[in-house]
């Protein structure tokens, strides 16, 4: 299992559509460093006069780096993210069974466990595309601006009582912002794992890159006339809100359920295809 899993990893991370993945994260992340950390430093602390106006807190770390600073640039990186990280792995398990490479990996090794790396694999490829941009935005903003202890009473910030983790943002924003990574890596790592499930179900590997952002999308275009809160919103995190939580939970829910059933009905039929 170990073997196969370095195969499976090496054949995710040493792919160059993985670093194309990597390369857009990164100038996402780069575009919202410039335009709302690097840019607005000398505007607002001018305006400001360095803090003499109270209740209004200097430009900080937790005030502006992507994980929670609302901007045109988070929203696209919420928004692609379910493309990107498709873009490396998401057909391989199709690929393998077009190429017939999967009936000789049959016969050395027990289907469960090739099933069950191809699953592991994608799911860790999407969430390490999704959290790099978000670690990096993170880093290189902390370079950048101090790392001020957030004031609730200035209202800079998105987090509020409603939010499921406003209370614990203002005592201990750092925990919030690893926080908001791992639901990054977590949320867009399940959601990456869709293609495996539609890989079963379609033979066109571009309609199966597609599918985890054709779902992605479609829930969050359902959600919206419903008024109600979508993936985009529960793998934020800082918009995550206690009213939404049940359906958060309820999504993930069955989700993972649609992907151990993938899983099991490939380790169990008979044929390779």
């Amino acid at each position: 299992m170990k073997k196969l899993l370095k195969i499976e990893f090496e054949r995710a991370f040493k792919n160059k559509m993985f670093f194309v993945s990597i390369i857009i994260g990164t100038f996402i992340a780069a575009l919202h460093t410039y335009y709302n950390v690097w840019t607005e430093i000398g505007v607002i602390e001018t305006i400001l006069g360095y803090g003499k106006y109270s209740g209004i807190q200097l430009t900080g770390l937790y005030m502006k780096w992507m994980g929670t600073r609302s901007s045109s640039y988070s929203f696209l990186y919420y928004f692609v993210m379910p493309l990107l990280t498709a873009l490396p792995y998401s057909v391989s398990i199709l690929m393998d069974v077009k190429k017939n490479y999967i009936n000789n990996i049959f016969t050395r090794i027990d289907k469960k466990k090739y099933y069950k790396a191809k699953l592991l694999t994608q799911f860790v490829t999407g969430g390490v595309i999704a959290a790099f941009p978000l670690v990096l935005s993170f880093v290189v903003s902390a370079m950048i601006v101090p790392a001020f202890k957030p004031i609730a009473t200035t209202s800079q910030y998105n987090f509020d009582k409603t939010n499921v983790f406003g209370d614990l943002f203002y005592d201990k924003p750092l925990l919030v912002a690893l926080i908001v990574i791992l639901f990054a890596f977590v949320g867009f790592g399940l959601i990456n794992c869709i293609a495996y499930v539609f890989a079963d179900l379609i033979s066109n590997r571009f309609m199966v890159a597609l599918t985890p952002f054709m779902v992605y999308f479609l829930h969050y275009i359902v959600s919206s006339s419903l008024n109600r809160s979508g993936p985009m919103e529960y793998i934020t995190g800082s918009r995550l809100r206690y009213s939404e939580l049940k359906y958060m939970i309820i999504d993930v829910v069955v989700l993972v359920i649609l992907i151990i059933v993938s899983y099991f009905a490939r380790s169990r039929r008979k044929d390779a295809i």
